[in-house]
């Protein structure tokens, strides 16, 4: 099974012409300088995790003979490692000092770049320190080699950065208490390597592992914990060791590998231990189980999106919007889960952004930008009124991906849309509801398509949520077909959590015990 996290949105930052009135640069005769813009691959690490540079960020720059291997005898009139700063922040580079200048002779040039800018011992070779962690932009290394066969030009270069490093994020929610103070460390790790600018690669030192502190932002009973490592292709099994309350607690985080740019999170819950499976997967409480089966399989996809522009608090981690379990074949998926809580909603309204979704690719999802026809909806799996908080968050909930064709009248207009309502008054008396929604196809594969979509047979929702005063969980799940209802009481369909899962063979909340999943006390949800 393919996984697709995040975004593949890419920042363009375009400038017209190298110099402004605000240079007095002279420029000799006959030369013409270079000066660059940049993008950064939209990866979750903690330089450009929204794609911005900050004021006076500085790149190393290299101008070398086309086609030719970054070394003294390729670099051309002394170019190497120039620097150059973003001094407004907003990408664009201008040289600090002495500025490259496109050659004479007009031949061709490539261009190598990496930040963040330092004096080097040897030009060629970037001397990765991953031991102090405590400010991540300031080793978070990128690197650019897409300019090839450049020409004379008087308008900028355009850099594209990658993220070299792998990124680590541990979540961690105590179930009671404020986890403070609280040290995450990793045990003995390596953290010094030669990354070559040459070819962009890694030479690593052996002997240089050492005890690495995670930088750690806390927030009552939640924290966020963040490391760079080294990637490698090898499978690795790291320590991690947490010091909580005169304690220490120790998890072992397996990785098949690391690769360069890619974001590893772990959730981590914190009440006497620590209480979460290996986590090979991105996952949170409302998170359903996938299991390596479904990872094999090729018609799934795993995907998560998060809220475009709201942060964890004290963090630059983008807060997490919603997950799914899509279809290929079925173009919609199985479930879509999600945190619902007050900041979720607000006064954006309803968008009615009816787009593809931009990390599931176009082939394996409806064009539903004219809806379905014969009486059915675009029933929204997360509700359009579950994410009001701003409007390009709202907009996230009108992905083809996340609709399906609904029954309006009687179904999606009706039982349905009071059930959505009830769910959003539930949030009054706790901190967080959890909520699994989900879209089951005909048992017997007697399946019925609209613009190439499955009809689903019947639909459910699977709740979770401690209420205030309340030391444990409480869950309801509810089922409803894809068919006319006359009445709107939707409490007549609730079943366990437990029996939802005989049916639909998923399993819903991993992190609460089995034992409150089989009871149904709806009283709780009155």
């Amino acid at each position: 099974m393919k996984r697709f996290i995040y975004s593949s949105i890419l920042l363009v930052l375009i400038l017209s012409s190298c110099r402004n009135t605000e240079s007095s640069q002279f420029i000799p005769e006959g030369r013409s300088e270079v000066c660059f813009t940049s993008q950064v691959s939209y990866l979750p690490q903690s330089r450009a995790i929204d794609n911005y540079w900050e004021v006076n960020d500085k790149i190393g720059v290299y101008m070398k003979q086309a086609g030719l291997q970054l070394s003294a005898s390729s670099v051309i009139d002394e170019s190497s490692n120039i620097e150059y700063i973003t001094t407004l922040g907003n990408g664009n580079f201008l040289a600090s000092q002495q500025p490259i200048y496109f050659p004479e002779d007009d031949s061709k040039v490539d261009f190598i770049a990496y930040y963040p800018h330092i004096n080097l011992a040897n030009p060629f070779i970037y001397p990765v320190d991953l031991s102090d962690q405590s400010d991540l932009p300031a080793i978070d290394l990128l690197y650019s080699d897409n300019v090839k066969d450049a020409e004379r030009q008087s308008e900028a270069i355009n850099l594209a950065f990658t993220h070299q490093l792998s990124r680590l994020t541990i979540r961690i929610n105590a179930t009671s208490g404020e986890l403070y103070p609280l040290t995450l460390k990793l045990d003995k790790i390596p953290v010094k390597a030669d990354f070559h600018l040459a070819d962009g690669s890694f030479t690593y030192s052996s002997d240089q592992e050492e005890i690495v502190y995670l930088n750690t932002t806390h927030n009552g009973s939640n924290a966020v914990s963040e490391a760079l490592l080294l990637p490698s292709e090898e499978p690795k099994d790291i320590t991690l060791l947490v010091e909580y309350n005169g304690k220490t607690y120790f998890k072992v985080l397996t990785f098949t590998s690391l690769k360069s740019g890619k974001n590893y999170t772990f959730t981590l819950s914190l009440d006497g231990q620590i209480i979460d499976d290996e986590a090979d997967y991105e996952r949170y409480t409302e998170t359903p189980v996938i299991t390596p089966a479904m990872f094999e399989d090729d018609d799934l996809l795993y995907v998560i999106h998060d809220m475009p522009n709201i942060k964890y608090p004290g963090t630059n981690v983008a807060v997490r919007n919603y997950s799914m379990l899509f279809s290929k074949d079925l173009r919609f998926a199985y479930w879509v889960a999600y945190p619902l809580y007050n900041a979720c909603t607000g006064s954006s309204g309803r968008t009615n952004a009816w787009a593809y979704d931009p990390v599931i690719p176009i082939a394996y999802q409806a064009n539903l930008s004219s809806g379905f026809g014969n009486s059915y909806d675009r029933g929204h799996q997360i509700p359009s009124g579950d994410r009001t908080s701003d409007k390009e968050t709202n907009r996230t909930t009108f992905y083809y991906s996340n609709m399906t064709p609904q029954l309006g009248k009687g179904m999606n207009q009706g039982i349905w849309a009071n059930l959505e309502n009830e769910v959003r008054s539930w949030m009054s008396d706790t901190d967080t509801v959890f909520v699994v929604t989900g879209a089951m196809p005909p048992v017997d594969g007697n399946i019925v398509r609209y613009k190439e979509m499955a009809v689903p047979e019947y639909y459910f929702k699977a709740l979770a949520r401690k209420r205030n005063g309340d030391t444990e969980f409480t869950t309801i799940a509810f089922v409803l077909e894809n068919i006319y209802y006359s009445n709107t009481n939707f409490m007549n369909y609730a079943i366990s959590v437990k029996e939802l899962e005989e049916m639909t063979e998923f399993e819903f909340f991993p992190s609460i015990s089995k034992n409150i999943k089989a009871t149904l006390d709806k009283s709780k949800w009155n």
